[in-house]
């Protein structure tokens, strides 16, 4: 698990350095969600949208969309491939990405057409992870992204 400040980011993970989004490669296909930094900064997550089962995704194309207390906008597919599950109970309720975002809050599973290709620009593995997350808390922080709340004291 890679510890960034009161972030937690599990290293067997891949993930989106721009969008937040995690990938979890599950016999081949891959179960995609937003990762505790992004649900974090987002805010409460309000409402989803997701495409429906049997639909083709692109990568870094909306396979849905996200409102949240700070972020209204597209949820970027990771890979491209077919929509093969999605998450009716996230549907109903959007908090789970908040309170659970690497378990129960997740958005689909996609069936990759080039999984290894797809996967070359994520960011994976513990020391990674870490400082790719520690720039990104930096960043954010020079824009003014975090607030208060979201600082470390």
């Amino acid at each position: 698990m890679a510890n960034v400040e009161k972030y937690e980011l599990p290293d067997d993970l891949y993930y989106d350095p721009k969008e937040h989004l995690w990938s979890r490669i599950e016999n081949g296909n891959v179960r995609v969600g937003l990762d505790m930094f992004g649900q974090q900064s987002a805010g409460t997550v309000a409402y989803i949208k997701l495409m429906p089962v049997g639909r083709s995704v692109r990568k870094g194309r909306a396979f849905g969309s996200l409102e949240a207390g700070k972020y209204i906008g597209p949820l970027k597919a990771p890979v491209n491939g077919e929509v093969i599950e999605h998450n009716d109970t996230v549907l109903k309720n959007p908090r789970l990405v908040n309170e659970d975002p690497y378990g129960q809050g997740w958005f689909v599973v996609i069936e990759p057409t080039d999984l290894e290709e797809d996967l070359k620009d994520r960011v994976h593995g513990g020391e990674a992870i870490t400082e790719w997350l520690t720039n990104e808390i930096k960043e954010y922080r020079e824009k003014g992204l975090l607030g208060e709340e979201e600082e470390e004291d």
